[in-house]
């Protein structure tokens, strides 16, 4: 505006007290005179509209370099809100005011096998060990929560691994309800992409609860936690609730003298991801009652299961050990009376390269005794420093009989008299 009146001031000003004069000086001036005057001011209006109007656009230019500036340093800080302080992933999305959240995780393991028995002709072949697809997150706030999964076998159909809802109280405990989580043993409550090797040891998936529905309640604490489940009994899922007349009781106690609970359950000890630390597991089972009395699906009499477990791991190396035992009645599939004993350590020479080796014993009483020893070695080779992409190629030799024990989780391991030789590779995606 200053520089607009200051032209004004200069040009116009001028002019008009110039016009006055020759008006007053001389009243018989030629008209033609005058014309010539009017135009010269008409000329000058119009100079200092085009000024003015440089004036303004200039202004307005300022203007919205100054509001896009402004959007961005907005956009910027909300993107470092919604990330950075809330610790999201790319693979979670959040409304607006954080209550309600979604997460999804794949899981994918991908094998070839070849099975080497003295009893039986050699077998290999590709197979999809697992695939789990997973959604997680919280609605109206923290303290409710859910998690839904499920496995797709390698027929293409759909198993539900759990889909529960859970409330958070402002004590820490918190209660769940539905398909559950498995809480006995360690090695069966770790994720699957933070298994060493390619899979559970073979003992521990005679000692799978299944996916228990029913209640769960828990509750962490600095050194310890535990969980406790009430539901339809050991390995009774998916069933009729009125053919099931069973009920089973399952807790897990834990005991941390020190290190952290988020990366305690990990057997693959990444170099610069976990922390020194020392875990103590207790679980145990009791099942009683009948289900589906009078067929020949019967299930009677009381079971009972227990376990124990130690997980030491500093940066790069990790080490476990767990102890089982059960009392089953006969007449149940993979019932009497069982001991297993399984103990492993891995090893990364290198930040992407791990070794590892395992050692497993078990010894069943069914009407009569019989024994079995398994080892495994193997290497895994980590890309990206963690579970997310993982190569493994592994060796696994067993003498004695696994004919009365479950093959779960185990796969290129056949139930068989003989001893036999697997060898064993996988592709593991996940996140």
């Amino acid at each position: 505006m200053s520089s607009t009146i200051h032209v004004a001031r200069r040009l116009v000003l001028p002019a008009i007290i110039a016009s006055s004069r020759i008006v007053f000086a001389d009243d018989a001036l030629d008209i033609v005179q005058g014309d010539r005057i009017q135009a010269e001011i008409d000329a000058l209006r119009m100079e200092i509209d085009d000024l003015r109007d440089e004036r303004d656009e200039a202004s307005l230019d300022a203007t919205r370099r100054t509001e896009i500036r402004r959007l961005i340093t907005d956009v910027v800080a909300d993107a470092e809100m919604r990330t950075n302080r809330t610790n999201r992933h790319w693979n979670v999305i959040a409304s607006s005011d954080g209550d309600f959240t979604l997460e999804a995780d794949v899981i994918m393991q991908y094998d070839w096998v070849l099975n080497s028995t003295s009893s039986e002709p050699t077998r290999y072949g590709f197979s999809l060990d697992t695939l789990w697809l997973s959604l997680g997150g919280t609605m109206f706030g923290p303290k409710w929560s859910y998690g839904v999964c499920a496995a797709v076998g390698s027929d293409g159909t759909f198993i539900p691994e759990y889909a529960y809802v859970q409330h958070q109280f402002e004590d820490g405990l918190f209660v769940q309800a539905g398909i559950l989580s498995e809480y006995f043993s360690i090695e069966q409550a770790i994720n699957p992409n933070e298994q060493l090797g390619t899979s559970l040891s073979f003992v521990a998936g005679q000692f799978d609860a299944g996916q228990p529905e029913g209640i769960l309640v828990g509750r962490q604490f600095d050194q310890w936690r535990f969980w406790s489940t009430l539901s339809n009994g050991w390995g009774q899922s998916y069933i009729d609730p009125l053919e099931n007349q069973r009920t089973g009781v399952m807790t897990r106690v834990e005991l941390k003298p020190f290190g952290d609970w988020n990366t305690l359950y990990m057997f693959n000890p990444y170099p610069g991801l976990v922390d020194r630390g020392l875990l103590f597991g207790f679980g145990g089972s009791f099942d009683w009652g009948d289900y589906a009395a009078g067929t020949g699906r019967s299930i009677s009499g009381d079971a009972t299961r227990a376990t124990a477990d130690v997980s030491w791991q500093q940066d790069g190396v990790g080490l476990m050990a767990a102890a089982y035992y059960q009392d089953v009645p006969v007449s149940q599939t993979d019932g009497g009376r069982r001991w297993a004993a399984v103990a492993q350590g891995a090893f990364f020479p290198v930040s992407t390269w791990d070794v590892y080796a395992r050692g497993e014993w078990g010894a069943v009483e069914n009407g009569s005794r019989s024994d079995f020893a398994m080892a495994t070695i193997g290497t895994s080779w980590i890309p990206a420093g963690d579970s997310r992409l993982k190569v493994v190629f592994e060796l696994v030799r067993s003498w004695g009989s696994t004919a009365d024990w479950s093959v779960d989780g185990d796969i290129g391991i056949l139930s068989t008299d003989g001893d036999q030789t697997v060898f064993r590779t996988q592709l593991q995606f996940a996140f």
